[in-house]
């Protein structure tokens, strides 16, 4: 897989360099029926423990990104970083930490 902030060099951004269009969310990434457990580790100001949630996952058709799986969650485009995992102490499980990417902006 290629380096995923290189990803963003092949997004037409808007927004300060900041956020994508819905349509082009929509033609780029795929909801799956495939879920993850992941945490935004302390950056959304609420899980500084780790606490994790869990959302439906996207993936992309762009080429060198097939395998990355990615989380939207209110505004903000996330991809999941399979080499961190962080420990939520409250349950004592590991889970893997998302990492903003992108915001998408709303349909015109």
């Amino acid at each position: 897989m290629k380096n995923i902030y290189a990803m963003r060099n092949e997004l037409s951004l808007r927004e300060y360099n900041t956020a994508i269009t819905r349509a082009d969310f929509e033609r780029l990434f795929n909801k799956t029926r495939e879920r993850v457990r992941f945490t935004f580790n302390g950056w959304d100001g609420k899980s500084y423990d780790g606490e994790s949630r869990c959302a439906s996952v996207y993936r992309t058709s762009m080429k060198g990104y097939e395998d990355a799986r990615f989380v939207k969650v209110g505004k903000g485009l996330h991809y999941i970083d399979e080499d961190s995992s962080v420990l939520e102490k409250a349950t004592g499980e590991s889970h893997k930490e998302a990492e903003w990417l992108v915001d998408v902006l709303r349909a015109e």
